[in-house]
C-alpha cells in the first residue's frame, strides 16, 4: 500500500481533515500499514487499546455479543477510524472488529496519538466530535431496539 493511500484516508478522517498534507505524510509514516483477509479479526473485545486503526482500503464490522452470537452494529469503510477510544483512553476494546473483505489499515500506536494531540491540541476536540457522533448513532439504535422491544411485549 502506498503512502499517498494512507495519507488520502487520513485526510478523510474526521479527525485528521485540518491537518495540512505534509503533517499527513509525516503521520502516515509514523504509522504501520497492515492487511487483512476477509473475516480476520483485528482485535477482540477485552484486548488492551494499544492502536487507533484508520481504514485504507476496505471495511471493517464492528462486532458486539458473545463468541458465536455477535452482531454487526456498524460497519466503517475508507477514511473511517477505529480504536481511539481505547488508545486514548487506556481502556479495553469495547468491541470486536472484523475485515468485512480484503482489507487495508493504518495502525497509529497510542504514543503516536497522544503525541499528535500534544503538537495539535485541536485534534483532541476533533476526536471527541467523532466520539460524540457514535454515541448519539449508539442512542438512537438503542431507543429503537426499546421501542421494538415494547411493541413486542404490548
Amino acid at each position: 500500500m502506498s503512502l499517498n493511500a494512507a495519507v488520502t484516508a487520513l485526510r478523510d478522517a474526521a479527525p485528521f481533515r485540518r491537518i495540512d498534507e505534509r503533517r499527513l505524510k509525516v503521520i502516515a509514516m509514523m504509522g504501520e500499514t497492515l492487511s487483512f483477509s476477509p473475516g480476520e479479526r483485528l482485535f477482540e473485545r477485552g484486548e488492551p487499546g494499544d492502536a487507533a486503526f484508520v481504514v485504507i482500503d476496505g471495511a471493517v464490522d464492528v462486532l458486539l455479543g458473545a463468541p458465536g452470537q455477535e452482531t454487526t452494529i456498524a460497519t466503517l469503510g475508507k477514511g473511517e477510524i477505529f480504536g481511539e477510544i481505547a488508545a486514548l483512553c487506556d481502556q479495553t476494546r469495547t468491541t470486536a472488529i472484523a475485515a468485512r473483505g480484503a482489507l487495508s489499515v493504518l495502525r497509529l500506536e497510542k504514543s503516536v496519538l497522544r503525541n499528535l494531540i500534544h503538537e495539535f491540541p485541536d485534534l483532541a476536540l476533533e476526536f471527541l466530535r467523532v466520539i460524540a457522533s457514535r454515541l448519539e448513532a449508539t442512542n438512537v439504535q438503542l431507543g429503537e431496539a426499546r421501542q421494538k422491544l415494547r411493541q413486542i411485549e404490548g
